[in-house]
C-alpha cells in the first residue's frame, strides 16, 4: 500500500503530444522543467497518486531480448541515477509516446514526467518516477471584478481529478525491470492497452495476479464450457458462479484442489475444469500456482465476472445468491412458455 504523507515533487517536466495519425506533432519547449509551489504540489500529489493509493496490481518493464533494451526502462535507469537528466529523458519519452499515439481515441494533451522523493511502498521509502498523459479538458468559470462591474469568462483547463494515462515507476527491483503501477482509462478491456504497449510491461506474478486469473479462469469455464458441456440451465450456472465468488470472498488462502472439489461435484466436471485450466495457462503464457494468499482487492475488481443473475426476456431479472435446491425450472404446455418455481419461507 502507498503512503505519500512525506512525499515531495523534486522535479516536474511538462511537454505536449498530439495524435500521430492526425499529424498533430509534439511540443517540447526549450525549458521543460516547471517550478512547483507549495499549493500546486499539494494538488498535483493528490492528482497523480490518488488512483494508485489502494492499488495492488504491479508490473515489470519487459523486452523479448532483455529488459535493458526497453526504452522507457532505459530512461528510468538514467533518471534514478541522475535526477538532473529528467528534462532530457522527458523529451525522449514524449517522442516515444507519440509513436504509439495512432488510434483516434488517443487525443492530444499535456505529458507530465515527475520525480518524487520519499514515497512509502509497503513501509519502505523510495524515489518514484511518475509519467502521466492528459486528454480531457474541463471548462471552468472565472469571475473578474472591478469597483464598477463583474465580468464572467469561460476557459478550459486540465482536470485535477485524474490523468487519462498514468504510471508510477518505483526505485526498486531494478534488475527485474523495476516495480511499476500503470492505469489506462483510454483503451477498452477487449483491446491491447495503448499505455502498456508504450511502456512494454508484463504483470508481476504475485497474489493479485493469481487471484485475478483464477477468477477469470473459473468464470470463463462456467459460462463458456460447463453450461453447454454438462447441460446446466441458467439457474444452475448462476448458482455455480455465486459459489465461485463466495469461495474467493470467504477464504484467505486459495488451494486449487480444494477449490475444484468444492465447486464441481463430479469427477467429470473436475477433470474438465483441469483441462480447461491447461488451455487457459497456455493462452496467457504464465504459470498459475496451486496455492496462494487471496488478494481481496483483486476479488473486488474482478467480482463482475461472476454475474449470478437470470435475465428472463425483458420483464424479470433474478439475482441468485444461493439455495439452488429451492429453484425449479419447467415448461408450461398450455402457455407455451418456460417458468421457474422458487420456494421460500418469508417475503421481505
Amino acid at each position: 500500500m502507498l503512503d505519500i504523507s512525506q512525499t515531495s515533487i523534486q522535479k516536474l517536466a511538462i511537454t505536449w503530444t498530439g495524435n500521430k495519425e492526425r499529424k498533430e506533432g509534439i511540443v517540447i519547449p526549450k525549458t521543460t522543467l516547471v517550478p512547483v509551489h507549495d499549493f500546486a504540489e499539494e494538488v498535483l500529489l493528490s492528482t497523480f497518486f490518488k488512483m494508485f493509493i489502494k492499488n495492488e496490481e504491479y508490473f515489470f518493464f519487459h523486452h523479448d531480448e532483455d529488459v535493458s533494451h526497453n526504452e522507457v526502462y532505459q530512461s528510468c535507469v538514467k533518471i534514478f541515477a541522475n535526477p538532473e537528466s529528467l528534462s532530457e529523458e522527458a523529451a525522449q519519452l514524449t517522442k516515444r509516446l507519440y509513436e504509439y499515439s495512432t488510434l483516434p481515441k488517443m487525443g492530444s494533451g499535456e505529458f507530465f514526467v515527475a520525480y518524487f522523493q520519499d514515497v512509502a511502498l509497503q513501509g519502505e521509502m523510495m524515489p518514484v518516477i511518475g509519467i502521466f498523459k492528459t486528454i480531457q479538458k474541463d471548462s471552468y468559470l472565472k469571475v473578474d471584478r472591478t469597483s464598477e462591474s463583474f465580468t464572467l469568462q469561460i476557459g478550459e483547463g486540465i482536470s485535477a481529478e485524474k490523468p487519462a494515462l498514468a504510471a508510477l515507476i518505483f526505485g526498486a527491483d531494478e534488475a527485474e525491470g523495476f516495480r511499476v503501477m500503470a492505469i489506462d482509462t483510454v483503451s477498452k478491456k477487449a483491446e491491447a492497452s495503448i499505455w502498456h504497449l508504450f511502456l512494454q510491461t508484463k504483470p508481476i506474478e504475485d497474489n493479485y495476479f493469481h487471484t485475478r486469473h483464477y477468477m477469470n479462469l473459473a468464470g470463463e469455464f462456467i459460462n463458456e464450457k460447463a453450461s453447454s458441456k454438462f447441460g446446466l440451465n441458467r439457474a444452475e450456472t448462476a448458482d455455480l458462479l455465486n459459489r465461485s465468488a463466495l469461495y474467493f470472498k470467504e477464504n484467505e488462502i486459495f488451494d486449487a484442489n480444494d477449490f475444484t472439489e468444492t465447486l464441481f461435484e463430479t469427477p467429470e466436471q473436475q477433470d474438465a475444469f483441469k483441462s480447461f485450466k491447461k488451455e487457459y495457462v497456455a493462452e496467457i503464457e504464465a504459470d498459475l500456482t496451486e496455492q496462494f494468499d487471496i488478494s481481496q482487492q483483486a476479488v473486488r475488481k474482478s467480482a463482475r465476472i461472476f454475474k449470478n443473475s437470470i435475465q428472463l426476456d425483458e420483464n424479470f431479472k433474478i439475482q441468485v445468491q444461493g439455495g439452488r435446491e429451492l429453484i425449479e425450472r419447467g415448461f408450461d404446455e398450455k402457455r407455451g412458455k418456460s417458468f421457474y418455481t422458487f420456494y421460500f419461507d418469508q417475503e421481505e
